[in-house]
């Protein structure tokens, strides 16, 4: 909720040079910027989560993030990266530098600039010395410093904490300054979030941004930006005219995974899902199988799915990934329905004590080789009475590698009700990632096991070797 101490006069605001100010370009969606305040994060003592939530935000209002800033603590520095903001974007969003202690500066900043008083906001006094009272603690001073504002800003109500948030308008920009604790942030930025749309700061065309997420395994980045290289130049004129912007395609790297964001600005929210429609339907006709889902759900959340769905059963024998299998599939709620358990089996002994995995197989092939991840998977599957049985079996590292089996290999099986395959992959990664690998390659196996139209193959075929999972 928002409430309006006294809202800023014309004369108050810098008067900045007009030829500082780019002007809005009119085939593109008006710009944002997101600007952090903190020492914190320029020593990287903490993550800044605050500005990958706000893009999304905002791209969802239908502005573009076209900058993304931060400075430290410094009086000067704030009101030179304030300026620079102002005269780039429409919106600007600044976080952090509004708590009680002497180097939450962000208010003086905007005083400074703005060349306004500093004053306390008596709603949120009253409801601070409310709780402090009724929690029998002291009020010191410097509590009330998180409750400044500039005199005449437009105040932002802070429902989940303390600290108010502002607005002041920089020549075209406005200025919207929140607390740097993520919880509170996104609490207040609901409210915002309506006033953009209310004074049409995120313009008139861009009313719907809708965008839809391709989640692909087993094809590097590389060669997923190959297979779609030109993917939207071919979408029907007629589909491409109905939209308000140019659709978009994105590439992000969540290992070992990629995912392909196509985002659409359309004028209505029709044309918009039937370009995104048009777009998914190329997408798996050029990465085949490769693809497994759509959307934010990840490979444990989609196997589960389908797994209760089908009222089917997984067990796990794990050697190299000790655990880490049994750990993504158990982090889904719900995931009782449809995991019975598993072994880890890292010594041979608990392999052939528990698994059934034969000396004679130890003895030729070694634990990490394809016989034994049969036996695994199998034994696994027999003894806790599960519909399938997934085993790994590799090297790690980063030591106890050969020229036979280098650090990275890795032996996957699964079984089920048809019989056992099995696959190798070597990773030349490090430990962390060769065992991540291993068991989100694990669970593709199943998944293609559980998902007939998986097994088609990127157009033009794949290369060998190209899905590694």
């Amino acid at each position: 909720m928002l409430h309006t101490v006294r809202l800023t006069a014309p004369s108050l605001r810098p008067n900045l040079p007009a030829q500082m100010y780019k002007s809005p370009d009119e085939n593109r969606p008006p710009a944002a910027e997101i600007l952090t305040i903190g020492d914190e994060l320029g020593r990287g003592e903490i993550v800044d989560t605050n500005t990958a939530w706000l893009a999304q935000q905002l791209t969802e209002l239908g502005l573009q993030v076209r900058y993304r800033s931060g400075t430290n603590d410094q009086l000067e520095d704030i009101c030179e990266a304030l300026q620079r903001a102002a005269c780039r974007a429409r919106v600007v969003v600044v976080s952090g530098g509004l708590g009680p202690t002497e180097d939450d500066i962000t208010v003086e900043a905007a005083c400074a600039l703005w060349r306004l008083p500093v004053v306390i906001d008596p709603a949120h006094e009253a409801r601070l010395r409310s709780r402090f009272a009724e929690r029998g603690v002291p009020l010191t001073p410097n509590n009330l410093r998180q409750l400044r504002v500039p005199q005449g800003a437009e105040v932002i109500e802070n429902p989940v904490g303390l600290a108010p948030g502002f607005r002041l308008d920089l020549g075209p920009a406005a200025c919207w300054f929140f607390p740097g604790v993520p919880r509170e942030l996104r609490a207040m930025f609901t409210s915002v979030a309506a006033r953009i749309r209310e004074h049409g700061l995120a313009g008139a065309e861009a009313a719907v941004v809708l965008r839809r997420t391709f989640r692909v395994i087993g094809l590097g980045e590389s060669h997923v930006d190959h297979r779609l290289r030109g993917m939207l130049d071919g979408l029907p004129a007629d589909l491409l005219a109905r939209q308000a912007q140019r659709p978009t395609l994105h590439f992000r790297l969540s290992f070992p995974e990629v995912l392909v964001t196509v985002v659409a600005r359309s004028r209505d929210s029709v044309a918009a899902r039937e370009l995104l429609d048009s777009v998914g339907i190329e997408v798996r006709r050029r990465l085949g199988g490769a693809v497994y889902s759509e959307g934010e759900d990840d490979l444990p959340v989609v196997v589960g799915r389908k797994l209760a769905a089908r009222g089917e059963t997984l067990a796990v024998a794990e050697s190299c990934t000790g655990g880490l299998l049994g750990a993504l599939v158990t982090a889904v709620p719900g995931s009782s329905a449809y995991f019975l358990g598993g072994v880890i089996a890292y010594a041979d002994a608990v392999k052939q004590a528990l698994l059934g995995v034969s000396a004679d197989t130890l003895a030729r092939h070694g634990a990490v080789s394809e016989p034994c991840v049969r036996q695994m998977a199998e034994g696994v599957r027999h003894r806790l009475g599960a519909v399938w049985g997934a085993a790994l079996s590799g090297i790690a590292g980063p030591t106890g590698g050969s020229v036979d089996k280098p650090v990275g290999t890795v032996h996957l099986a699964l079984a089920g009700p048809t019989g056992t395959v099995a696959r190798r992959m070597i990773w030349p990664g490090d430990r962390d990632q060769v065992r991540r690998i291993a068991a989100l390659a694990a669970l593709n196996l199943l998944d293609r096991a559980l998902s007939p139209e998986r097994a088609a193959p990127p157009e033009g075929g794949a290369a060998p070797g190209e899905e590694r999972l």
